[in-house]
């Protein structure tokens, strides 16, 4: 299959997803996803986030996911939510299912293409989610940018009958493994049915790392400061990610 054919379904898929639901705002833990999977692999990441709102109650939350990677393509990942307001304290707020899969060889084609496939599970009486991805990566000289393309539908009682598009990107100028700059981004850019309406846009810079442990097992790590750039925006958000990879 080449790398044309491969995106044309990657997007025909995506687009497939687009048949309902905007959803809130992004999570403040949310993180920019890659499209590789490592066979073999046990994953734990712990991930937290913060949004700053100037009129209203600031957001955050703590995220706990569990995966393996069951071939070179697939990896499979059990995802817990905890999510609160200022003033109002957290709980629990979501169970999800995920699932990333690569399409394409990494490096063989002018980029590298995966899917992401997520079905949550709220706690609250806020509509069940379902989500789905497109997953682009490409190394340009010193540099690997990666952008994200994600549908969200809602479904049960209250669900929107549009579709939320959101968007994550980022670009990290390689060097020391060890500790790695970059730029983040994300927002929304409106719902399926009316792009670029009610959207929200923020950026700002992040640092990345990789330690690897005596036994072959690893320690990534990944960080950002974003602030907002339209009046839809948290004025501030702050997110980390901590990822144990065990072999």
């Amino acid at each position: 299959m080449t790398v044309r054919r491969t995106l044309s379904l990657s997007l025909l898929a995506l687009a497939c997803g687009f048949a309902a639901a905007p959803s809130a705002l992004a999570g403040p833990a949310d993180k920019v996803y890659r499209p590789i999977v490592e066979k073999g692999e046990t994953e734990v990441e712990l991930r937290g986030g913060y949004f700053d709102f100037h009129d209203g109650a600031d957001e955050y939350a703590w995220v706990a996911d569990f995966g393996y990677a069951f071939t070179t393509n697939w990896k499979s990942e059990l995802v817990f939510e905890y999510e609160g307001e200022t003033g109002e304290g957290a709980k629990p707020e979501a169970v999800e299912w995920e699932n990333l899969i690569v399409l394409t060889q990494q490096g063989e084609h002018w980029a590298d293409v995966g899917l992401l496939i997520e079905a949550e599970h709220t706690f609250s009486a806020a509509p069940e989610e379902f989500k789905l991805g497109l997953l682009l990566e490409k190394e340009i000289g010193p540099t690997i940018a990666d952008l994200n393309l994600i549908g969200i539908r809602e479904f049960g009682d209250d669900a929107s009958d549009e579709t939320e598009l959101e968007y994550r990107w980022q670009v990290k100028w390689r060097g020391n493994e060890a500790l790695e700059w970059g730029i983040q981004g994300r927002g929304t850019g409106g719902t399926f049915e009316h792009l670029g309406d009610d959207t929200e846009h923020s950026i700002g810079p992040a640092l990345f790392g990789v330690q690897k442990l005596a036994n072959g097992n690893k320690v990534s790590y990944d960080a950002a400061i974003l602030g907002g750039l339209n009046e839809a925006a948290p004025d501030l958000t702050i997110r980390f990610n901590l990822e144990f990879e065990m072999y």
